[in-house]
């Protein structure tokens, strides 16, 4: 496809191949979460009786790092599995100079991994650990940053129920989320 055709299609299908809605429905999404976090951290720390709102928010958004890389590593799996070969290939010959450094580099590639139904039910599983194991480490994490916002146990735990509630639902949509056809 020639450049102008490419652009026209561009300009058709949008930068990234979806729908002004689907854009719209992914940035509204993003709002949502961050505004939802924003106010557990917000009644948690009034539960708790501080004032210190922007602390609070600074240190537990690293308490959202597991849950990211979880979500990363079930999205991408799939492409993990079958790329992966591909650069199993790739490391033997990386110059393309016709080398076989390590005796991969005239093996198969096979999609077939992530084919059919046993593969879906492991793949899905797996994906489904990643997400609950990425929420529980947030939750654990959450809980050791409160001690340092709240030297008191009592008060750090206060702290803690809105947020570890929030996180409770977002493992709940995740869940969902991955279970729900995606075939448009």
């Amino acid at each position: 496809m020639a450049g102008r055709e490419w652009c026209q299609s561009a300009r058709i299908s949008g930068a990234l191949g979806i729908s002004r809605n689907q854009r719209a429905g992914l940035v509204l999404m993003f709002i949502a979460l961050v505004a939802v976090f924003f106010a557990a951290v917000f009644v948690g720390e009034r539960l708790a009786g501080s004032i210190s709102f922007g602390k609070a928010v600074g240190l537990l958004v690293w308490s959202i790092v597991p849950i990211a890389l979880a979500y990363h590593f079930s999205h991408y799996l799939t492409a993990l599995l079958v790329n992966g070969q591909n650069a199993i290939v790739a490391i033997s010959d990386p110059f393309d100079r016709g080398w076989n450094l390590f005796g991969t580099a005239h093996m198969n590639v096979g999609a077939g991994v992530i084919m059919g139904s046993d593969a879906a039910w492991i793949i899905w599983n797996f994906q489904a650990a990643a997400i609950i194991g990425g929420h529980i480490l947030a939750v654990l994490v959450a809980h050791g940053l409160a001690f340092r916002l709240h030297p008191a146990r009592s008060r750090a735990a206060l702290s803690q129920f809105p947020l570890t509630v929030f996180m409770v639902g977002y493992t709940v949509f995740g869940l969902w989320l991955l279970s729900t056809p995606t075939a448009v």
